[in-house]
């Protein structure tokens, strides 16, 4: 007779299927974050925007189809965040979806990291601010690095929060925005809690250590709050030296014909006209936005090369006479402009026309050709000084991975593409200041700027300003360009320099050294900021560490997904 005893239940289902709690929690994971970030920016939800996530972290044991639903809606908040990429050419819609799906990573694996964590016992006030530190560190090495869009990045307009970024950089403010979270969401679920002790249907999944949680959030916000008030308070010194920061908003496109590269150095040598003449003070520099001083005519260097010379079909001292007249060519061009910059105003003695420190093509032929994304600083006479290489490229923008191995695929890409790296930073002499020059996404790339000014300050010293020059016209007016303006707000703080950025389409600004935004044009206009940094002789520890600490945190988060799938192996 078959036995009539009832059979063990399957598992639960709860975690195989995809309920409303979790819906609820993925499509609150990309909302929040979304609206606490540009374009519209509402700065007092970031206090809220990670609570999705952690309450994700406190699963048991998240299935398969809950992850993916929750990677899903956080790929579409990264696409929307980031879709201003998409302007810059048609192959650039499979590399704005293809980086959308690679960050939308980090967070799905911060839910295991964290979760393994919390099943080991550990307060998430404790785990959860170190594991999202090390994930958005290992976000900007992974993959040449990206900085934007970090939780810290909501704070660049509450100047008092941001200030302890010289501590950390923008990951010291992304953890206290982690720690305030978790205290709201445990002080929340002790309410609740209370409120259900009675009830049949308890709080799924409550988290203990509320007082804890609470009483460090309140710790780390008041120490925040007091030291960025002491910060602001802290006098700068004033300087001579006026810059004067030209933008505008020009079309630019991949492979642009001679003509029109005319057209924008053309439109640019206007602009600087206009901004000298309408200055009440003497300008000493110049600057122009990335590669709109080209116009067909990038600065050259280098020419004794016997092997590039038969390529051409020349003899070795005819190739060299070519690059010598190319050079005289650029020489005299940048002195034709800067005498139409010479001040119209009687003076005695006169006053000398201002340097153009100016976004430049750089071509090298001292063996093969080698071309770079550059700054070209240019003396009072027409004569080069000093010119930067740009050494951070934009993966996908200046260079493909793999394409010179691909000839099949390299048909495919744009031109414009196999930009060269810089040689390393440099440092400027404009006045009576000595500037770091940067170029587009190095100033997006927070490690970048910081490594600039530590390298160059261990060789001679640290820079008084940043100088970077971007062209953001290949983003149309998207919320790119506010993100990228907030990634040099936070780099001024952790760096303690003033940061002067002149922007085809993008932020033409004077950023003091507390990150506060001194002037600036609005999006999509023509004209100039004029610039007086002060200068500020605050040493702060990031540029005495680095971003050490933010490493050892990413070698933390990696550790539980790592251990697990040790553990796995071994069973």
């Amino acid at each position: 007779m078959a036995s009539t005893a009832p059979q063990p239940e399957p598992p639960q289902q709860a975690s195989r299927i995809v309920g409303r709690r979790w819906w609820c929690i993925a499509i609150l994971a990309a909302l929040l974050p979304w609206l606490s970030q540009p374009p519209l920016g509402w700065w007092p939800i970031a206090f809220i925007a990670a609570i999705p996530i952690l309450l994700a972290s406190t699963e048991p044991a998240p299935h398969r189809k809950q992850m993916l639903v929750l990677y899903a809606t956080v790929a579409a908040y990264w696409a929307l965040t980031l879709q201003g990429l998409r302007h810059a050419h048609p192959a650039m819609y499979l590399c704005w979806l293809a980086l959308a799906g690679y960050l939308a990573v980090y967070p799905v694996l911060f839910v295991v990291a964290l979760g393994r964590i919390l099943r080991q016992g550990i307060p998430m006030i404790v785990a959860a601010p170190i594991l999202w530190v090390g994930m958005e560190c290992l976000r900007n090495y992974l993959l040449t690095g990206i900085s934007a869009v970090m939780l810290g990045h909501t704070m660049a307009d509450v100047p008092i929060m941001i200030q302890i970024a010289d501590l950390g950089g923008s990951y010291a403010v992304s953890f206290v925005l982690v720690a305030c979270n978790v205290a709201l969401l445990t002080a929340w679920q002790a309410v609740m809690s209370r409120r259900r002790s009675s009830s049949a249907e308890p709080l799924p999944h409550p988290m203990p250590h509320p007082v804890l949680s609470v009483t460090v959030a309140a710790i780390l916000l008041s120490a925040t709050l007091l030291y960025g008030r002491f910060r602001l308070q802290q006098p700068t010194d004033p300087s001579t030296t006026t810059l004067a920061l030209i933008g505008r908003n020009e079309r630019v496109e991949y492979g642009q014909d001679p003509s029109r590269e005319l057209e924008l150095f053309d439109a640019y040598t206007r602009q600087s006209i206009e901004a000298v003449r309408n200055s009440d003070v003497s300008i000493d520099a110049v600057v122009w936005p990335e590669s709109m001083f080209t116009g067909t005519l990038p600065w050259m260097i280098g020419g004794k090369n016997a092997e590039l010379a038969r390529q051409q079909g020349l003899r070795p001292q005819e190739f060299e006479a070519l690059v010598q007249e190319r050079r005289d060519a650029f020489r005299q061009r940048a002195a034709a402009v800067q005498a139409m910059l010479q001040p119209s105003r009687p003076a005695d003695p006169p006053l000398p026309a201002p340097d153009l420190v100016v976004g430049c093509g750089v071509v090298d032929y001292s063996d093969a050709p080698r071309v770079y994304s550059g700054i070209v600083h240019i003396g009072k006479r027409g004569e080069v000084q000093q010119w930067y290489g740009k050494t951070h490229l934009v993966m996908f923008g200046e260079y493909v991975p793999l394409i010179p191995h691909l000839p099949l695929v390299r048909n495919w890409v744009p031109d414009g593409l196999g930009v060269t790296p810089g040689p390393g930073p440099q440092a400027f002499d404009i006045g009576n200041l000595k500037v770091s020059p940067n170029i587009c996404i190095e100033t997006a790339v927070e490690r970048v700027a910081i490594n600039h000014l530590r390298r160059l300050g261990a060789t001679t010293s640290i820079p008084d300003a940043i100088v970077t020059v971007t062209n953001d016209g290949w983003f149309d007016d998207s919320s790119i360009i506010t993100h990228h303006q907030r990634c040099a707000q936070l780099v001024a703080v952790a760096c303690r320099r003033p940061i002067l950025s002149a922007a085809n389409n993008g932020p033409t600004a004077w950023i003091d050294s507390c990150g506060r935004v001194i002037e600036a044009l609005p999006q999509g206009a023509a004209g100039s900021v004029i610039a007086s940094p002060r200068l500020d002789r605050r040493t702060s520890l990031v540029m005495v560490l680095g971003d050490w600490p933010a490493r050892f945190c990413a070698v933390l988060f990696v550790g539980p997904l790592l251990y697990r799938r040790r553990k796995s192996a071994r069973t």
